[in-house]
């Protein structure tokens, strides 16, 4: 009876309607099962793939892309269930209600046979680049090793040879040979991505499947990530199925999209572009970004929560956040994707008059630049030399011979914050934003160099002082999900630091009190009011509303964004002149993001907190600051006023940063971008850091170190030639790349 049922779904079996697909997925539908709760995570998804095309699917968390890319691969946990549909490779069924999209190591005779139908199409036919590139190798084995092992059991190829094979791979996703022989944690997270790519196309598939591949890196390396990977579609001729939240990286590796919400595909667009998207959560999504080649737009966050899918969903799953639905949203059709151009799909009912040009004026209200004022007003923040050298521990290996055993992450850098005022600290990962704002921040003590604190210097090896300004600097730290205490309830964790500053700075000095008096900030010694009181106001004041209802909640019972909403009520609740907010965003998704941003924005305005905002992000940088900071291997390269930096760049790096923004949603030119993405690194201090990476580099770069340079009143540059390349600003940027 067994051999009956599974007949039908033979893995050599060909399904005329579908051979003509790399992929295609028909009506697929999965479920999960928790203790006796049913999750109903992807509902009747069709879609098809072909050989060398690229699609895009993007969405927030919990939508459903990782569990239909795990389906694909046949590698769902045990708890997952097909429930209707199948999915074809090259005509051939791997996913099915019989077969199941899970993958299984037990060992009874139907389980056997279908992992053996699939051995054939794992690795060969499908593979995958995980989202985690570190949870993707194994920490205990070098990276030669294994790329080496899929050669050896995949092949039975002799251990010389896949080592051969190994370093051909490495090289053509380029990395040196060198890597062959390190472990992952001693490289940076591009490099472990692109051995995660390397393991991904060694066995030369038809399709891969990129599962947020440049998820929690940098601008340049999410540029350099996606190069590559369209360098190899080019190269191998394979077919890609890309998943992301981030819509302007996702548009540049697809030729089209698929935006996904609720377990359901709610718009398939037919080119890389979301002009011409016409669902509302398309557009809304779109609009929460800040934008680098437009002016400064108000960006607007998704109200409410995406639904739990507990429960089936009749009608639009968007219907409750939506702000045009109407009753025939409710209908089960409305749900059903029809077409409305050719080859372009939308599940909506209201489209007619979303598609009014008055509704989309209410969504794209522009905004004026920042009128802020603050050149006059005190400095409430202040580094001076500030210099952070770190030791390397004995035992770890040197990849360079005659390396220095001392790292310099952060090297003579001056900064300064006036009062409401924020200030954005941009650089690519490594260049040391971290590290200064931990010592800004009161938690690492410098080398070298002065932290001073609303005029006052700072001894950050005297625990005893820096506690008598806890109250003025607070931190907000990248990630929500493990800086908040999993085992507190919400209104213990936001109180927490009120039990902690009344113990340690109930003493201070009325000398102290009237230092900061004098500087128009009132006092900090003053008693605390009632707990409870006080964090249903800082719950308020972060829009956590009503607050009432989160005080008892824990920490896995909220999403991400509130999490980190419920870490700025912490800082918060003390009342601070200072907040330093290190990748607020960055861990979050693209609907999230435009609600902290506005946040921080709302508290600067409101309560005249002064914000010191470090990213890797420019775009978000533009939108909330007034001056910005660009950092590069621990050193200041360039600092100006918002605007004139962002339009009047004038050190390479800088416009590297700009380039690698813009150059997500278009193809920029070789020349302006075959030196500067490069991972080329500078063998010595002598000359500027960034040299081997500057097409504009010459002897002198590499002879002598700049200083930084002022280039106008308020801008500023460590660069040779500033003056000369201070034309190479935005708009210049994008008028080369359009005619290149």
């Amino acid at each position: 009876m067994e051999e009956q049922i599974n007949k039908p779904e033979a893995i050599g079996k060909l399904e005329h309607n579908y051979e003509d697909y790399v992929l295609y997925v028909d009506d697929l539908s999965i479920e999960y099962t928790l203790g006796k709760t049913r999750i109903f995570a992807v509902s009747h998804v069709t879609f098809g793939i072909r050989t060398n095309e690229s699609i895009g699917i993007v969405g927030e968390s919990g939508c459903g892309k990782s569990t239909l890319a795990m389906a694909i691969a046949h590698i769902l946990p045990p708890n997952a269930r097909v429930t209707s549909g199948r999915v074809y490779f090259k005509g051939k069924v791997v996913v099915s209600p019989e077969m199941g999209a899970s993958y299984s190591i037990r060992y009874d005779r139907k389980e056997r046979k279908i992992e053996n139908q699939l051995s054939i199409v794992r690795w060969k036919g499908i593979s995958v680049i995980f989202q985690g590139a570190l949870d993707s190798l194994n920490p205990v084995h070098k990276v030669g090793t294994q790329l080496s092992d899929i050669f050896i059991y995949r092949e039975s190829m002799h251990p010389e040879e896949a080592e051969a094979r190994s370093r051909q791979l490495l090289a053509a996703v380029g990395l040196e040979d060198w890597v062959y022989d390190l472990y992952p944690h001693q490289l940076s997270g591009g490099m472990k991505q692109r051995v995660v790519i390397a393991m991904a196309i060694s066995l030369n598939p038809a399709l891969i499947i990129a599962d947020e591949p440049t998820t929690s890196l940098d601008v340049i390396t999410q540029y350099r990530i996606m190069e590559e990977l369209l360098r190899l579609r080019k190269t191998f001729g394979v077919a890609l199925v890309s998943i992301s939240h981030d819509i302007a990286l996702i548009s540049r590796l697809s030729d089209r999209l698929m935006v996904m919400y609720a377990g359901i595909l709610v718009e398939k667009l037919p080119s890389n572009s979301f002009d011409v998207a016409q669902h509302p959560y398309t557009h809304l999504l779109v609009n929460s970004i800040p934008n680098l080649e437009e002016d400064i737009a108000e960006v607007q966050p998704i109200r409410g929560s995406p639904p739990r899918l507990i429960s089936p969903i009749v009608g639009c799953p968007f219907f409750e956040r939506c702000d045009y639905a109407v009753m025939s949203c409710r209908d089960e059709s409305a749900a059903v994707l029809r077409q409305t151009q050719p080859f372009h799909e939308v599940a909506c009912s209201v489209l007619p008059i979303f598609a009014s040009a008055s509704v989309k004026a209410q969504k794209f209200r522009k905004r004026g630049a920042v009128e802020n004022n603050v050149s006059d007003q005190a400095i409430v923040l202040e580094a001076s030399g500030l210099t952070r050298i770190f030791e390397k521990r004995t035992g770890i290996r040197e990849i360079a011979t005659g390396e220095s055993n001392k790292i310099t992450a952060v090297s003579r850098v001056d900064l300064t914050v006036r009062s409401g005022e924020t200030v954005a600290l941009v650089g690519e990962t490594g260049s040391g934003k971290t590290t200064l704002s931990r010592m800004l921040g009161l938690l690492d003590v410098p080398t070298n160099g002065l932290v001073k604190i609303m005029g006052e210097p700072i001894n950050l090896k005297k625990r005893k002082e820096i506690a008598a300004f806890r109250k003025i600097v607070q931190t907000i730290f990248q990630d929500p999900f493990q800086s908040i205490n999993p085992r507190f309830p919400i209104a213990s964790t936001v109180a927490e630091p009120l039990s902690v500053n009344r113990r340690t700075t109930s003493d201070k000095s009325s000398s102290m009190n009237d230092r900061f008096q004098q500087h128009g900030f009132g006092s900090v010694l003053s008693q605390a009011e009632n707990h409870e009181v006080m964090v249903l106001k800082a719950l308020q004041e972060v829009e956590l509303t009503p607050p009432e209802d989160y005080v008892e909640k824990y920490p896995h019972q909220l999403s991400g964004g509130q999490r980190q909403r419920v870490s700025i009520a912490r800082g918060l609740i003390v009342d601070p002149k200072i907040l330093i907010a290190d990748e607020p965003i960055s861990m979050l998704d693209v609907s999230l993001r435009a609600g902290i941003l506005n946040l921080l924005r709302k508290l600067k305005q409101d309560f005249g907190i002064s914000v010191l905002y470090i990213t890797h992000d420019v775009a978000s940088a533009r939108y909330l600051s007034d001056r910005i900071y660009v950092m590069y291997k621990g050193e200041i390269v360039e600092t100006g006023e918002t605007e004139d930096l962002i339009r009047k760049s004038a050190h390479p790096y800088t416009i590297a940063l700009l380039l690698a923004s813009i150059g997500i949603e278009g193809s920029i030119s070789e020349k302006l971008g075959e030196r500067i993405f490069s991972q080329s690194e500078s063998t010595d201090n002598k000359g500027c850091l960034f040299a081997p990476r500057c097409q504009f580099a010459k002897d002198i770069c590499s002879a002598e170190k700049p200083e930084l340079l002022q280039v106008s009143q308020s801008h500023s540059s460590r660069c040779h030639f500033a003056q000369d390349i201070q034309g190479m600003g935005l708009t210049e940027i994008k008028a080369k790349k359009e005619a290149s």
